[in-house]
């Protein structure tokens, strides 16, 4: 008598690809987070609705910090997992390249705050912009600047991931790839600074970080730990699961319902769940805020699937190519976005200068990255291809979204 057929576990039957299988979705969902940034830094933008800002409890810059995580931990694993002190040097030089951009976009800014107070003769950048204290008191403001204790508004992103890329080159170096140490460092940190307030200041002194180190640790240790129990079979089981699918999707609506974007509109003074807005503290990465970016997360992996192909479209292929393009492309919209305070300014805030703006800049920001590209792929002696790194295999093909490419907050 024939043995009965083995029945196969889907979830095992569909393993993730390793680290060498670099997910379009990634680059993806970090150029539509560069963008989505750049209009919310906008002075007082209309084009900040075109992005989650106003519709949840999180916003794009979980999706960026989480992203950068899961990135590091994919290249961490590629090239440092037999050599992980290693990741100590690279590291340290990956963070004063993080400072010399730093450093120069506060000089693009602050020279265009000087520019707009001649030729329109209104300091409105210059204090919307927090640049006015390093003019009138530069002996004073200039060593903070240096030592990341002076940051302006637009410019508070790169010093935490100065610090939080130092961090992870020395937790990889003693942890490796074991989870545990990565989520236990994750917690007790965050707990601490919750519990006492713990923060660094800027200058002045009554001023704090906009993001707080001691908390947003956690946010990228939560992409870092994503991308090592990627392939766990329990991991896979659970995003998996319908139930999770729904709680995600709860997730969601009860955070649009708390976010309220009718009441930020000026339609209908109705707020059922303000509470949950009250303790959602981004300085403090509020876990509120987090759990609500990772239902996000897991839906958007669930609905955008590798297979898609959306990197073969101009959009899809444009936020690719950005978003592997990250840094350079960060500070480049930060200062497109600091421009806004002043060209907003001289047009009176017109919606239809804010729009053809943004989108023209975002425009920019494309063909600067498609530019790259092709400059690099000539460097390479090779013509300028598809940001795809190769046609997946028909197994690949059929494999379920799962974690590849965590998804998208405002």
């Amino acid at each position: 008598m024939a043995n009965p057929p083995v029945r196969q576990d889907p979830v095992v039957e569909t393993a993730l690809p390793g680290a060498s299988s670099r997910d379009w979705r990634i680059d993806f969902w970090r150029g539509l987070a560069i963008v989505f940034i750049f209009w919310n830094h906008s002075a007082n933008s209309v084009m900040s609705w075109a992005t989650t800002k106003y519709i949840g409890l999180s916003d794009s810059a979980e999706l960026f910090v989480f992203l950068s995580g899961f990135a590091m931990a994919s290249m961490f694993a590629a090239k440092f997992a037999s050599r992980p002190l290693m990741a100590i040097p690279y590291c340290i030089g990956r963070a004063f390249t993080l400072y010399l951009h730093h450093i120069t976009a506060f000089v693009v800014i602050a020279a265009f705050a000087v520019f707009y107070r001649g030729v329109a003769d209104s300091s409105v950048v210059e204090r919307d912009l927090f640049i006015r204290p390093f003019l009138l008191s530069t002996e004073t403001v200039l060593p903070k600047l240096v030592t990341l204790a002076y940051l302006p508004p637009l410019l508070d992103i790169l010093p935490l991931y100065i610090l939080l890329t130092l961090m992870l080159g020395v937790l990889f170096s003693a942890f490796r790839d074991r989870v545990a140490p990565y989520v236990a460092f994750a917690v007790v940190v965050w707990s601490f600074a919750w519990m006492t307030g713990a923060t660094l200041s800027s200058y002045p002194d009554t001023r704090h970080w906009t993001f707080n180190p001691l908390t947003w640790q956690a946010v990228m240790l939560a992409g870092f730990v994503t991308f090592l129990i990627r392939d766990e079979l329990w991991v896979r089981r659970l995003v998996a699961r319908p139930a999770t699918k729904a709680l995600s999707i709860a997730i969601v609506v009860i955070g649009f319902i708390a976010a309220a974007p009718w009441a930020t509109a000026g339609l209908l003074e109705w707020r059922p769940l303000s509470f949950l807005t009250d303790i959602a503290d981004k300085s403090f990465a509020s876990p509120v805020r987090l759990i609500h970016f990772l239902a996000m997360a897991h839906l958007a992996t669930l609905y955008l699937k590798k297979d898609m192909r959306i990197d073969q479209t101009l959009l899809g292929r444009s936020m690719v190519l950005i978003g592997r393009r990250s840094l350079p492309m960060f500070v480049i919209s930060s200062v497109f976005a600091a421009f806004t305070h002043g060209l907003f300014d001289w047009f009176h805030h017109s919606v239809i200068v804010q729009i053809v703006y943004s989108l023209a800049m975002v425009g920019v920001l494309a063909g600067l990255a498609h530019a790259a590209d092709s400059l690099g792929r000539v460097g390479k002696g090779g013509p300028p291809q598809s940001p795809s790194i190769a046609k997946p295999s028909p197994r690949e093909a059929a494999e379920p979204s799962s974690l590849q490419a965590p998804a998208i907050a405002s």
